[in-house]
Parts: structure tokens; sequence; C-alpha cells
């Protein structure tokens, strides 16, 4: 049996996609850099393809949205929304590319006093003043990071913000 089958019944048994999924990879010493080649090696790219996709829906709670916890002590949340998932070696081995946008969320702001108040990507984004552009494109990066290690906690492959919907 080779190392990603292996990986795979382990998974299964242990719940896929998991959050210990990476700790699981590395107690079996299998690397997960090779998933998404060895994936293709195994089912060719289409069988890939449809494995990633089933693991990117058994995260979610429609089928095409994932609800990503942030990693802060305000309980934010944003919904993302993957609209098509593909996976090309051309261009990352370790990512599935996905088109995507962001839904449903709860982000803290924080005023000009310094005083956290809830809030939203909307909101925030209207509010925004000359000056603050390169604090919006920081966050947008930091919140695109936690949902890049959110998915490659839970499934062992990162993703690529490919297109934006």
């Amino acid at each position: 049996m080779n190392d990603l089958n292996r990986f795979l019944k382990v998974m299964t048994k242990m719940g896929y996609p998991n959050p210990n999924t990476i700790s699981i990879a590395r107690s079996m010493d299998y690397d997960l850099d090779n998933l998404i080649p060895d994936l293709v090696e195994e089912f060719g790219e289409e069988g890939a393809d449809e494995f990633t996709e089933r693991a990117l829906g058994k995260l979610s709670e429609s089928g095409k949205v994932i609800r990503v916890p942030l990693d802060d002590e305000n309980d934010n949340y944003i919904y993302l929304y993957i609209h098509q998932s593909r996976i090309d070696l051309d261009e990352t081995e370790t990512q599935v590319l996905v088109d995507w946008s962001w839904g449903e969320n709860k982000l803290t702001g924080v005023d000009e006093n310094g005083n956290e108040y809830d809030s939203t990507m909307e909101k925030l984004y209207d509010d925004i003043g000359m000056g603050d552009w390169g604090e919006w494109d920081e966050m947008i990066d930091n919140i695109k990071s936690e949902c890049y290690d959110y998915i490659r906690d839970n499934c062992g492959f990162g993703i690529w913000f490919d297109k934006e919907y």
C-alpha cells in the first residue's frame, strides 16, 4: 500500500476533513505537500478534482459556503463561497485554485477613540478614509490567510484565491 492510500485509509477512519489532518499526516510521516500530486497520480486530474471538491463540500454548511472562524477573541467569522475549485499542477502543487466570494461575516471595527465594535466587511469598507486603504488590504490579506489555514488544517491542502466573483 502506498503512502497516499495508507493516509486516506486512516483519514477515512478518523473522519475527513478533520481539524487534526496535519498532525495525523505528521504522525504517519506523510508529507501533505505531496497530497495533490499524489491524488493526481493515483486518480487522475479529474478524480483529484472530485476528491478536493468533496472535501471542500464537507467543510461547508450547504455544499458551497464554508464558515471560517477568524482567529481572535471576538468570535469573528466570515463565510467563504467557493463557486468552483480545480487543480492546476502548472500553477501550484499544494493548493486548489478557487473562484470565490465573501458571504455573511462579523468583524470587529475600531473607532477613532480606539473602541472596538461589531461590524461587517461592508460597513468597514464604507467607513474607509483615504489613508486607510493599506490597512484594508492588510485586513483582507489576513482574512484570506485565515481561510487558507482553516482549509489546510482540515483538508491537508490549501486554496489559491484565483477569481473573485
